[in-house]
């Protein structure tokens, strides 16, 4: 009986310990997953495989940056396919974030006018199509959500009205005139950077403002095409009473200038374009073979004509593309001497919302000795990238099979964000765009 008490005591300890261990690493793993999660609901993402070609983009303007003036007549439009057929019932709803697009502190009721969230109810099925689908479409802001302040902003889509129930979540920018920006692209001056970099010079007129710590108040960011993962938020190089002045000679202002994009035009799935090889059928798909893609590693630049990595929905057989277009499985195919041990290769593109997605992901195929990736895509003209993302990284290096030159043709977006010193928000008052062209 002595020796029992003991025993229990310590069997009843040893259980605890290791009760209160398993509910620690099960909170600390829900934890990680449900930041995981809040993290992907603030960036462009698709929580469903069934969701394809989501595109926002101001209305009628194909291939815009999905940006509009505070107070402006200009829409938003949203559109995607559902190649589920089955209908749903879905809701959308808006939300406001700082400049590094994470959850402001203001309240919805001053951001957004009217209804907190609304139904989402434009949909048409397509027809003459192998791989059906249901359209969903959407123009925003509303009469019934009306947007109020400037800044940076999260439309969700999701079902049921259930805001956990999400499909998709897309970023777009309000921005108010309150600041003149000045910018110019240019050769970098940094000697080991002038032959592959591209340097952005900006400088923004505050004259009109009244800014306390101007400093620690205002961000600037730089976008290169539609990349986010490349941004660069600047702190200014030097401030006076007219104006803030970010142009740096050292580099730190430069972006890698990269290469002119490849394309694929699947236009139509009956004729040949000049990057396809052949057509085959796989069950009631069909799939396009393209030629080899060539590794520009050691090339000059050539100027040829892209779109700096955007899509555009077209189909030579039909009249309403955004419902007559077809889905094809098209097969990439870049050779490569040995599998790369220091990263994984992705196409990149707004094709994968310029996002290192596994289903863009390629593989090695020891027989033929390449990379391989077979992509799922809607009709249209496709413009895209090969980019390498080293092991713990999420900044994507172009130049490692495209190479970089100074000369490449790029656009640039400039935003100037500021917060008043009685505010929780960062506003989005100056944008300004620029494309850089160089020495041809």
């Amino acid at each position: 009986m002595y020796l029992r008490k003991p025993m229990k005591k310590i069997t009843f300890r040893l259980f605890y310990s290791i009760s209160l261990i398993f509910c620690f690493l099960t909170f600390v793993g829900y934890t990680d997953l449900h930041s995981q999660e809040e993290n992907l609901e603030y960036s462009d993402h698709v929580f469903r495989p069934t969701i394809h070609t989501v595109i926002l983009q101001q209305a009628g303007v194909d291939g815009s940056i999905p940006m509009i003036e505070l107070g402006s007549n200009t829409k938003l439009h949203l559109q995607f396919d559902d190649l589920d057929p089955t209908q749903r019932m879905l809701y959308y709803s808006l939300q406001h974030c700082n400049a590094d697009w994470k959850p402001s502190n203001v309240m919805v009721s001053r951001a957004i006018r009217g209804l907190q969230q609304d139904i989402l109810q434009d949909f048409e099925y397509s027809f003459n199509t192998r791989q059906q689908y249901i359209h969903h479409s959407l123009t925003f802001p509303s009469d019934q959500m009306q947007i109020l302040i400037s800044g940076n902003y999260i439309l969700k889509v999701f079902e049921d009205g259930d805001p956990r129930n999400i499909l998709l979540t897309r970023r777009f920018m309000v921005y108010q005139t309150k600041a003149s920006i000045g910018a110019m692209a240019r050769r970098p001056v940094p000697v080991s950077l002038m032959d592959t970099h591209q340097e952005i010079d900006v400088t923004v007129d505050i004259s009109k403002l009244s800014l306390i710590n101007a400093a620690a108040s205002t961000k600037l960011v730089i976008r290169q095409n539609g990349r986010y993962d490349n941004a660069i938020m600047l702190k200014p190089f030097s401030i006076n009473q007219q104006s803030i002045n970010y142009n740096y000679d050292d580099g730190t202002n430069c972006f890698q200038g990269g290469n002119e994009f490849r394309w694929v035009d699947i236009r139509s799935l009956r004729m040949q374009s000049d990057r396809v090889q052949r057509f085959s059928r796989d069950s009631e798909l069909v799939v396009t073979h393209l030629l080899v893609d060539p590794m520009r590693t050691f090339d000059s630049y050539r100027s040829l004509p892209d779109a700096n990595g955007k899509f555009f929905i077209r189909n030579s057989e039909g009249s309403e593309p955004h419902v007559d277009a077809d889905y094809s499985w098209v097969n990439f195919t870049l050779p490569f001497e040995a599998p790369i041990t220091h990263g994984n290769l992705y196409l990149f593109g707004s094709l994968c919302d310029w996002q290192f997605r596994d289903d863009f992901k390629l593989q090695y195929d020891y027989p033929s000795k390449s990379y391989r990736a077979r992509i799922l895509l809607k009709q249209g003209i496709y413009y895209y990238s090969y980019a390498l993302v080293p092991n713990k990284s999420r900044i994507a290096d172009l130049s490692y099979i495209e190479r970089s030159h100074f000369q490449t043709e790029n656009d640039y977006l400039i935003l100037f964000y500021s917060r008043q010193y009685t505010e929780v928000y960062d506003e989005l008052i100056g944008m300004t765009q620029i494309n850089y062209q160089g020495i041809r």
